[in-house]
């Protein structure tokens, strides 16, 4: 199965506008007196409405750059900025806050709550910023019957497939309207005919929302829809040719 998606007009001409930027990001650990780094000062921004992809073996340092990205980790150096806000300068509770309102995250183990219904979990994002519960559960409603799931509203997760999770689990990370979408190998634990529907329903969304969009993957069907395509490689960010490439 091919996957097909298309970028609404609105979409196709992407501003010159960074949304993300990071300057030399190191990440280093300790291990049995030893150190081990992952990143070595890697440098790029990412436009506003990109879609950029992130490919490297496993232990390449692709989750933890999406980690240090969404403020769930910190650098042993450098700086990372999303829109005007620098979350190496936050604390534990402001970047807590932060990623509540502005990022939107789509795990490789979907990571939906286990006693909260669907529905539940798709509004939980937007009740956490304080909104409006019945304009929360209106909007995830109308999530769910775009996606094929209206029926399964107030199933619970483990009575779900793991690509119907999965596709909850998008919902959910979209429905607050956050600035960035970062997704880490989110079709990892699926087959490859709904890894194909995952992939698409993700692009589709996040494109017609205009969000931008971040994947680690090792998915090769989604590198013909990126914009930006790097590749991480002995803790360095290297941009494939004939890319968009926005790192400076």
């Amino acid at each position: 199965m091919a996957l097909s998606v298309s970028a609404p007009a609105a979409v196709a001409a992407r501003p010159g506008n960074p949304i993300v930027k990071f300057r030399d990001l190191t990440k280093s650990y300790e291990e049995a007196g030893t150190t081990h780094t992952v990143l070595h000062g890697v440098t790029a921004d990412v436009n506003e409405g990109d879609f950029v992809v992130l490919l490297g073996k496993s232990g390449s340092g692709k989750s933890t750059l999406l980690n240090l990205i969404g403020g769930i980790d910190v650098p042993s150096a450098g700086e990372v900025w999303v829109k005007d806000t620098c979350l190496t300068c936050l604390n534990e509770r402001e970047l807590t806050l932060f990623r509540r309102d502005h990022i939107g995250f789509v795990f490789q183990f979907f990571n939906l709550i286990p006693t909260l219904t669907v529905l539940e979990n798709v509004t939980l994002p937007y009740e956490l910023r304080g909104l409006n519960r019945r304009d929360g559960e209106k909007k995830a409603k109308a999530f769910l019957d775009r996606i094929g799931l209206a029926g399964r509203a107030n199933a619970y997760p483990d009575r779900l497939s793991g690509g119907e999770q999965q596709r909850v689990a998008i919902v959910r990370a979209l429905i607050h309207e956050p600035l960035l979408i970062l997704a880490d190998e989110p079709t990892g634990n699926l087959d490859e005919d709904t890894s194909q529907i995952v992939l698409k329903l993700l692009l589709e969304l996040t494109r017609e929302a205009g969000r931008t969009l971040i994947m680690a993957t090792h998915s090769a069907e989604v590198v013909p829809h990126a914009d930006v395509i790097y590749h991480i490689h002995e803790g360095k960010l290297v941009s494939e040719p004939g890319t968009q490439s926005a790192q400076r």
